[in-house]
């Protein structure tokens, strides 16, 4: 045998060691990542929080409960971006607002109440309109909207303060947020979600919080508006 050939064997055998070396060392680390349960994008340190893309485990399951709250409202996009804009453009007219509350008859429509909150802003009242269709959110609505004019429960000049009983979490609470975004009192995470939601924009940021409900893919910087609005106080407590 030659020298041409012998070499050309020892090579031909030293590739195929190379390759057989590889494939194993690749079905090792593959298998090895399913036997600790890792999904792409996702970090399972022991010990420390599981993250999803840029998202905790728990806000993704906050984020299923917003997403379950919003169709309980059985708003669209578009509407959640409209009265979202009026929370962030508006306030609620506190002058005389414990006697617009207390002249409501016992079971409020939307726009009676939507009335009651914006006085003379049809412009309001509209956007508003499609958060209050749900009865039991809208009389968890006028319950905070009470609290807002100073007045503590209960209140029995309010003929519809027995119908506040009900118990509705989490879709009350983004109606809330939604009639009136800057509450007295509130406080500096408030200021700061309404200071990056004008930035954005209503309907952008509708979209964004949108995305983020469906499991959609959302950007690194985008993801402070999703924080922000589940960072909310009310948000956090009811929608968890």
């Amino acid at each position: 045998m030659s020298n041409r050939t012998i070499n050309r064997t020892m090579f031909t055998r030293a590739a195929v060691l190379v390759s057989a070396l590889t494939a194993g060392a690749v079905f090792a680390t593959s298998t090895g990542a399913q036997a600790a349960g890792v999904t792409p994008g996702t970090s399972a340190t022991p010990g420390t929080t599981t993250v999803v893309g840029d998202f905790t485990a728990d806000e993704l399951e906050q984020g299923r409960i917003l997403a379950e709250g919003i169709a309980e409202l059985g708003i669209s996009e578009s509407q959640f971006a409209d009265a979202l804009e009026i929370s962030l453009t508006r306030t609620i007219d506190s002058q005389g607002l414990r006697d617009r509350l207390a002249a409501l008859p016992a079971s409020p429509t939307a726009q009676q109440t939507a009335e009651a909150a914006h006085p003379g802003d049809a412009d309001a009242q509209a956007a508003l309109l499609p958060v209050l269709a749900n009865e039991k959110v809208r009389h968890a609505t006028l319950e905070s909207l009470a609290a807002e004019s100073g007045e503590k429960a209960p209140v029995v000049a309010f003929g519809w303060w027995d119908q506040t009983k009900f118990v509705v979490g989490c879709s009350a609470a983004v109606a809330g947020v939604l009639i009136s975004f800057v509450p007295a009192g509130s406080g500096v995470r408030v200021a700061r979600a309404v200071k990056l939601f004008k930035s954005y924009g209503a309907k952008k940021t509708a979209t964004i919080l949108w995305r983020f409900m469906k499991g959609k893919h959302v950007g690194s910087k985008e993801r402070e508006a999703v924080k922000a609005f589940i960072g909310i106080s009310a948000i956090q407590k009811a929608c968890t």
